[in-house]
């Protein structure tokens, strides 16, 4: 695990391992993806709660008050409601969205998993494309 932490860098990725460490050791990696999840899609569907987060005009409590009110609202676990209200607390929402792509990726490299891109000369069968996918 210690080598995938390694590998994610600059300030979203840092915050990300910190999280994934510790959702490691709460055995809740999978909750906090899916709460991360939820709250990306929220921010995706509103833009109110997407300006709260990103801009640095709403302070540290208004931000604080928004963000537990949506947490709550999504049923998020413990552990993500205190990683994203330490955000706000530190002034690091800015990089809520490269923290959740960096964590989504750390939780993708513990199952093996890598992403690939496939470029074909023609349009793939159904069959062909389920072998790719396997």
């Amino acid at each position: 695990m210690g080598s995938e932490l390694a590998q994610e860098t600059g300030l979203a990725g840092r915050y990300a391992a910190a999280l994934f460490e510790l959702a490691g050791d709460q055995k809740a990696v999978d909750p906090v993806s899916a709460d991360l999840a939820a709250f990306g899609k929220a921010m995706d569907g509103n833009a109110d709660l997407a300006r709260v987060v990103k801009s640095p005009v709403f302070s540290r409590e208004d931000q604080g008050k928004a963000l537990k009110a949506v947490l709550e609202k999504l049923g998020a676990g413990k552990l993500t409601t205190q990683f994203l209200l330490l955000l706000a607390s530190k002034r690091r929402l800015f990089a809520l969205t490269g923290i959740i792509r960096a964590y989504e990726g750390l939780v993708a490299k513990s199952r093996g998993e890598t992403e690939a891109e496939i470029t074909s000369a023609r349009p793939l069968a159904d069959g062909e494309l389920a072998n790719i996918k396997s």
